[in-house]
């Protein structure tokens, strides 16, 4: 995915949800929440030429948007940039919708699925280097555009919990995703030991899996003005496992305006990405 296909992507998701925020009821919630922080970013590939590795942090702003309808729906929306990690430019997108239904005894059940969306674009010309069995080699003009495009589907059982202090919400689940992952690599190998002959590469990095999910969210409210949600899930098949963990703390010092703080660890077959970002929070 090109950078002007996942801007059209978002751009889209964008659209998308204004039109339904033009039908809100008043006691629709609406957040929206910018974040600036540090991400770290690590990209691993094996290759004929030796084992790929890079890791890097660096700046990561981002955009946080939810609504919700209380008994019915929630809809979020989560974009973010790194401008500059691991000589490359990382945009992402994750975004989902769940309903909330009633199956004839089964209350509080919740049906959504979602999307993410990652583009890679890595132009490190000279800068890689990679481990071989003789030692370590450098790669020239390296080059990657990769994109992963992963639609998922979701289900599962709310466990609401309140006094008068605090609300909690456990909400187990289970769902299934596809991984598409598309990309074009190329880098040339200088002559000299272990490759006496210069080696020019060009390959794709396409693939697609299909792998199923199981997760769980903890969702609290403490004193009516401390949000707390942690979430902890995986991707996973016979041969591979993939976790994910999320953390976002929202504190109000109004009705409508607070700070935020969002940690999130997820790892694919490409590597993993580690932010730990702040943010101003306003709801409405």
């Amino acid at each position: 995915m090109s950078r002007s296909q996942f801007a059209c992507s978002v751009a889209v998701s964008l659209l998308l949800g204004s039109a339904v925020l033009s039908v809100a009821q008043p006691r629709d919630i609406r957040i929206v929440a910018p974040y600036a922080g540090r991400v770290t970013s690590v990209y691993q590939r094996d290759s004929d030429y030796g084992d790929i590795e890079l890791k890097d942090s660096d700046l990561m702003l981002g955009l946080y948007t939810q609504w919700i309808r209380p008994g019915s729906f929630q809809a979020n929306m989560f974009v973010y940039h790194a401008p500059d990690v691991n000589y490359a430019s990382l945009w992402g997108l994750h975004s989902n919708l769940d309903f909330y239904v009633t199956l004839g005894l089964l209350r509080n059940m919740v049906i959504g699925g979602g999307l993410e969306l990652i583009s890679i674009t890595i132009d490190a010309g000279d800068n890689i280097t990679v481990e071989t069995q003789s030692g370590t080699a450098r790669l020239e003009d390296f080059e990657l555009q990769s994109s992963i495009v992963v639609p998922f589907l979701r289900a599962g059982k709310q466990f609401p919990l309140s006094n008068r202090w605090a609300e909690l919400v456990i909400f187990p689940w289970a769902g299934a995703e596809i991984d598409f992952i598309r990309g074009d690599l190329s880098f040339t190998v200088p002559p000299g030991d272990p490759f006496p002959p210069a080696v020019e590469v060009e390959t794709d990095l396409d693939d697609t899996s299909l792998y199923a999910l199981a997760g769980i969210n903890l969702r609290s409210t403490l004193l009516r003005f401390v949000q707390l949600d942690a979430k902890y899930s995986a991707a996973f098949d016979p041969y591979t496992w993939y976790p994910r963990a999320s953390l976002m703390t929202n504190v109000f010092f109004t009705r409508n305006l607070g700070v935020s703080y969002r940690f999130s660890y997820m790892q694919t077959s490409a590597g993993s990405t580690l932010y730990n970002i702040f943010g101003v929070v306003a709801t409405f």
